[in-house]
């Protein structure tokens, strides 16, 4: 399964987690990280934890370009 959410990036500069994203398609999903890696990872297990069910588990490898700050990105069960 492969789809693709619209995620927006946000940059807070001087707090510990900096970067934070926001995925548009999944209201309340949102993620934090220290740099674009550490927040990739997150953004999987954030969607991967929106779209599980109970006895359904769900896991998701986000695909990004660094640097873009809102961007369609792809969402690959793993």
């Amino acid at each position: 399964m492969t789809d693709t959410y619209t995620v927006r990036i946000h940059d807070e500069g001087g707090t510990g987690y900096h970067l934070w994203a926001e995925v548009a398609e999944l209201p309340g999903c949102f993620a934090s990280g220290r740099n674009m890696e550490e927040l990739r990872e997150a953004l999987g297990e954030a969607i991967s934890h929106y779209l599980s069910e109970p006895g359904n588990e769900v896991r998701v490898e986000v695909d990004y370009a660094p640097g873009v700050t809102e961007q369609r990105v792809l969402a690959r069960t793993a």
